[in-house]
């Protein structure tokens, strides 16, 4: 029995596409592995932002009601996303905020009386 191997005979024009594909996978990839510096939440349109400065920002809005979610429908989501942040910022930075606090918890990240705490 003898074995017969085929040899694939690649000319010069299936080199250039062989390289040519690998560059392009290379490129299409390359923009994985560049860093995204503070992109920790994603904001409409792609916006990057910081967990801290989200954050403060609906902290401060809610601050706005006296942190009372009873004043505003809408503030019900408020105080969920800062839960769900506060969350995120003791995950990824040991902020030490009291998550089961909300108030203490935004005057902690936004350094100064936000909510009153009672």
């Amino acid at each position: 029995m003898e074995e017969t191997k085929k040899r694939i005979n690649l000319t010069k024009k299936d080199w250039v596409y062989i390289i040519g594909l690998i560059v392009f996978i290379a490129i299409l990839t390359y923009p994985n592995y560049i860093s995204k510096g503070d992109c920790e939440v994603a904001r409409p349109g792609f916006k990057c932002e910081s967990i801290k400065n989200v954050m403060v920002e609906n902290c401060q809005y809610w601050g706005k009601y006296s942190c009372d979610t009873s004043k505003d429908v809408s503030l019900t989501q408020i105080e969920w996303y800062i839960g769900n942040l506060c969350k995120l910022q003791n995950q990824y930075h040991n902020s030490g905020l009291d998550c089961s606090n909300l108030k203490l918890a935004c005057n902690q990240i936004a350094e100064n009386q936000v909510c009153p705490v009672a």
